[in-house]
């Protein structure tokens, strides 16, 4: 049995391959191409695909040759690759590669051929290129050109240099010298005898002589504010190419100097004038100015504020500014007229004692004055009322132009440190990284407590790219701005807040402060109710206001009511019982009739 088996799978081998026989002589199909230099060897591999169908196939029967081995002959090959040797130079020598086999219980063939390509085992210049095509020197000067030889496997890319002008230019290995003025031409040309070159125009100037030296006709000068001065320039030596020179201050703001040397002194302080070669040697001279000023006294002096009330004991710096700021003698003097109610020290620094009313004085060597009244109220007596909690606040408002979003209702939050109550939060807004804590209240003993809103007044800052908001407070009573912002404390445990305007500022980054205040909106009528499970306390509903009409800059009621009428920047412009107010400019205004208020415009 064993016999006739091997007997069948012989025939089958034997049509097999007479079927292999019979596609060889079907055309082969191109699996690549290769090139090779006479004498060398290159290998050619089968692509990754018919590896991997080989490497699952049984039966396996291979032949890589050439179709003309006086060409390119096959010096080595295995299953997957083969190594030709180039033997004569040819533009196409194809290497064949034929193989049986059987995958998966089916008897399969490969039938491919490579392209070869013979090479010259010398490959001549083709093209020469040089870096640059024309340079200008100056006498005396240098210059590495470099050269290119193509193709980049020439048998010979050495190449030789010349100069067709010696006396204007010379050259070696690229390396040009300028020798005199004039023109030459530099030739680079290949080696190998093929012929091939390239050429660089050098156009040589006469060396140039630089400035070695600058003297000035002055090294320092002194000069009064407005004074001018003449400076000039010595330049060696007098040979030199270009003597032209450049001229300019370190300080404008104190000295300018004109493109002829002219220096004009502008304000006190000092200043530098240079004088420079423009040939680019770097040479120069300086000359120092020192500007001053006949002596300027002070104009004008400002405190920091101008009222403000202490509990007794309490302190306040004063900060005098003397104006201008340049004056020479700034010494400032404090006085306070009332020494039992409260003292000042040298340096502005105002102490509360007793009860009453002083002013504190300074005074500047000229006598100029400035005043800040001081109001020390009597320590309390009274119950100290217990401000501590988490309110929601009721209230009405109007807005103008507003930057941030406002709403009627908003939180505040009151925390006691140390038996001292600060509102630490308004509007979701931390009010302790500004304000020393928060808002510090004053409690008087009778149920109210009051914030120095000239001092406790940031509502919010984030950085200088962003507005700057502050509570401000207007007495209708006074007719200006005042200082004190007041809380009341309600027998149901509610509290009654005072009105107030929210400002935004803006930074100014040149003066580096705070300006452009803009009143953005006007809150009153305020009830803070302590959060608690059922929530805000019900608000009463404002009375109606009187209809408001506006003609021709004329606001009409429909009835005769006590009318205010504000600016949008907050300034009172009429105050009275009155069915119309007229001859009102265009813009914007806010009238409160009663305990209501209303954003209008004139047109």
């Amino acid at each position: 049995m064993r016999t006739i088996t091997t007997h069948l799978q012989t025939m089958i081998l034997m049509v097999l391959f007479a079927f292999a026989a019979v596609q060889q002589a079907d055309a082969s199909a191109k699996a690549g191409e290769a090139s090779v230099y006479e004498g060398s060897t290159v290998t050619i591999s089968l692509a990754d695909a018919y590896k991997r169908t080989l490497m699952r196939s049984t039966g396996v029967t291979y032949q890589w040759y050439s179709e003309n081995n006086s060409y390119a002959t096959v010096t080595g090959s295995t299953r997957y690759n083969a190594t030709v040797k180039g033997i004569r130079v040819t533009s196409s020598c194809k290497v064949y590669f034929k193989c049986s086999y059987f995958i998966d219980g089916f008897f399969r063939t490969m039938d491919f051929y490579y392209t070869i390509t013979v090479k010259s085992t010398t490959v001549s210049v083709t093209r020469v290129m040089l870096s640059q095509s024309s340079i200008s020197l100056k006498e005396g000067n240098t210059y590495q050109l470099s050269a290119s030889v193509y193709p980049t496997n020439a048998t010979n890319k050495n190449v030789n240099w010349s100069s067709s002008n010696t006396t204007v230019a010379t050259v070696s290995n690229g390396f040009v010298s300028a020798r005199s003025a004039g023109t030459a031409t530099i030739t680079c040309r290949a080696a190998d005898g093929s012929g091939k070159y390239a050429t660089c125009k050098v156009h040589v100037e006469p060396a140039t002589i630089y400035v070695s030296s600058i003297a000035l006709n002055k090294t320092s000068a002194s000069l009064y504010v407005g004074e001018t001065t003449q400076l000039s320039a010595s330049v060696s030596p007098s040979s030199a190419t270009d003597k032209s020179v450049g001229w300019t201050s370190d300080n404008t703001s104190v000295a300018t100097v004109s493109g002829g040397g002219l220096v004009t002194a502008k304000s006190v302080g000092t200043a530098t004038i240079t004088c420079k070669a423009k040939d680019g040697s770097g040479k120069k001279a300086t000359c120092f100015i020192s500007v001053k000023k006949e002596d300027v006294e002070p104009t004008a002096i400002t405190l920091s504020t101008s009222k403000v009330s202490l509990a007794e004991g309490e302190t306040l710096q004063l900060i005098a500014t003397v104006s201008p700021s340049d004056a020479v003698d700034k010494v400032v003097t404090w006085i306070s007229d009332n020494r039992v109610v409260a003292t000042v020290d040298d340096n502005g620094l105002v102490t509360a004692k007793s009860a009453g009313t002083a002013n504190i004085i300074a005074t500047t060597s000229n006598n100029l004055a400035a005043v800040c009244r001081v109001t020390v109220k009597e320590e309390s007596t009274g119950e100290p009322t217990q401000w501590a909690g988490h309110y929601k606040v009721a209230s009405s408002h109007v807005e103008s132009n507003p930057t941030r979003e406002y709403i009627d209702g908003f939180e505040m939050t009151i925390t006691e440190k140390d038996g001292i109550y600060y509102i630490t939060s308004m509007f979701g807004d931390d009010l302790m990284t500004c304000n020393d804590g928060g808002f510090k209240l004053y409690d008087n003993g009778d149920g109210t407590a009051t914030i120095d809103v000239s001092y406790y007044n940031i509502l919010k800052y984030t950085d200088d790219d962003s507005p700057l908001y502050a509570i401000y407070v207007f007495d209708e009573a006074v007719d200006d701005w005042v200082d004190s912002w007041t809380l009341k404390m309600n027998e149901d445990g509610t509290i009654s807040v005072g009105d107030f305007y929210v400002a935004a500022f803006t930074w100014v980054e040149d003066e580096e402060a705070w300006k452009n205040g803009q009143l953005e909106a006007l809150y009153y009528r305020m009830t803070a109710t302590i959060d608690n499970a059922s929530g805000m306390s019900e608000v009463v509903v404002a009375e109606e206001s009187p209809d408001i009409h506006i003609e021709n800059g004329t606001i009409k009621l429909d009835g005769a009511a006590h009318v205010a009428v504000y600016k949008d920047n907050g300034m009172m412009v009429f105050s009275g019982k009155t069915n119309s107010v007229d001859n009102l400019p265009k813009g914007l205004y806010i009238v409160r009739i009663g305990t209501q208020s209303k954003k209008i415009l004139i047109k």
